[in-house]
């Protein structure tokens, strides 16, 4: 686990070096969230003394994203803040795991306990007691190995998905797998896709139907050419027409939510063509952790 963590807290100082804008003020929403999961996770008794080390990692990573983060630019914030989330996971997987295994220790001398003084007491009785005892630590330990099962199913899972989709622009976020899909689908000011432009949708839509449980949110979003509210309703409907696609391919309805999102979340700036196209997008954000 610690080659693991010290890997982490490594690409968060690469990523530093990196910076390239000055800081604004306040700590962003993301830190804050962190800051309070940490918070959390020191005052739970099963994690807070079982990963001091882990918790001091991560809180360290989550310091410095709070006041050096904001001078990378978004991808790079992004994925930073992800690395200092997947220290905070682990820091409460291990405490987890380290506090059923004390946990199981504890039952099981108790259970070594209760069959000394079967001597004492009716034999029956003991042996009830000591099988309750031990039940409880298998129950315990069968916890915690599922907690692991899980984890390494998601990202088993999300390398797999990644893979599979190699000819797309993929992005692991704290909301799951991003699938960015350019201005190449529209016309520009239009919301139908272009004749011959469908092999990306084509691709996705296999992809999420080999993966039924997985939810799918679709959001559209525009450059700053325009009215905000022209801008709103375009991007509203590039998103219903990537929905509609994906359901005429396989995908279930039920599982995809499309909004228009406009003009207010860039990824570049504005002022410049390139920047406005890479603006021109549609997320396709794929969760699989719903269905845990």
């Amino acid at each position: 686990m610690k080659p693991k963590i010290l890997h982490l807290t490594s690409v968060l100082s690469v990523l530093l070096l990196a910076a390239c804008a000055t800081t604004p003020k306040g700590p962003p929403p993301e830190i804050v969230r962190l800051d309070q999961t940490l918070s959390r996770l020191r005052a739970d008794p099963r994690v807070g003394p079982n990963a001091v080390e882990e918790i001091s990692r991560a809180q360290a990573a989550v310091d410095v994203m709070g006041s050096q983060g904001r001078r990378l630019d978004e991808p790079m914030f992004r994925h930073g803040i992800y690395l200092a989330d997947r220290l905070v996971q682990t820091a409460e997987a291990v405490g987890l795991a380290r506090h059923a295994e004390a946990r199981g220790k504890e039952l099981g001398l108790e259970r070594d306990r209760l069959l000394v003084d079967v001597r004492t007491r009716q034999a029956a009785e003991a042996r009830q007691l000591a099988n309750a005892a031990l039940a409880t630590a298998d129950a315990e330990r069968h916890n915690a190995n599922l907690a692991r099962a899980d984890a390494n199913a998601a990202r088993m899972e999300l390398a797999s998905m990644q893979a599979r989709l190699t000819e797309l622009q993929t992005a692991e976020t704290e909301r799951g797998l991003v699938v960015t899909l350019g201005d190449v689908l529209f016309e520009v000011d239009r919301a139908a896709i272009k004749p011959g432009a469908t092999r990306a949708l084509d691709q996705l839509s296999r992809v999420l139907a080999d993966d039924p449980d997985a939810h799918i949110t679709i959001e559209g979003h525009t450059d700053s050419t325009g009215s905000p509210d022209y801008n709103m309703d375009l991007s509203k409907r590039r998103a219903d027409v990537v929905r509609a696609y994906l359901v005429t391919h396989g995908v279930d309805p039920a599982r995809i939510t499309a909004r228009g999102l406009g003009q207010d979340y860039p990824v570049a700036s504005n002022d410049t063509e390139s920047g406005r196209q890479q603006n021109r997008r549609v997320e396709v954000i794929i969760d699989s952790s719903v269905a845990r």
